[in-house]
């Protein structure tokens, strides 16, 4: 396993330098442990699935991206199926919500089976990764490619795919 600092140092020599992430953005994830989320058993093995492929790809984003959700993993509370789910992101959840206490705009959290003229949030983002597992009312920092945070609120779901009835 490669450590934070190795993996910054191969996303400069992807060939995409550009897009390179500094090292001290590594950093910023552990500066913002513990990462407090909810996540279902099937969101979990999601980002675990994510964390995989975005840890194979040693350009751009990709590396402080797999740094994030492997920390929000370790720290994540996992639900069981007997707790309510509704006041927490999900993927395919419809979610409101602002970013430094911004108008708050509404998207669907989606992976690969959602059309990106839909409006959506794609999961393979820092805002996707960040607003899965967050509850109705928490705020987060929201890391970004720079290592820089920006506080990010979720403000409400209007529509909860594993939602109990």
């Amino acid at each position: 396993m490669r450590t934070s600092n190795e993996m910054a140092t191969l996303a400069g020599r992807s060939g995409n330098e550009a897009a390179g992430v500094d090292s001290r953005a590594f950093g910023s994830v552990e500066t913002m442990r513990p990462i407090q989320s909810f996540l279902s058993k099937r969101d979990f093995w999601y980002l675990q699935k994510l964390r995989r492929e975005c840890a194979a790809i040693e350009g751009g984003v990709f590396p402080l991206l797999s740094h994030l959700i492997r920390a929000k993993l370790q720290d994540a509370h996992i639900l069981n199926p007997t707790e309510e789910a509704g006041s927490v992101a999900t993927l395919g959840s419809r979610v409101t919500y602002s970013i430094r206490g911004t108008e708050p705009q509404s998207r669907t959290l989606f992976d690969y089976g959602f059309a990106h003229d839909q409006g959506g949030i794609p999961i393979k983002t820092f805002l996707g990764v960040t607003l899965l597992g967050m509850k109705v009312g928490q705020t987060v920092p929201l890391l970004n490619a720079s290592g820089t945070t920006e506080p990010l609120e979720l403000v409400a779901i209007p529509w909860q795919v594993e939602a109990k009835t």
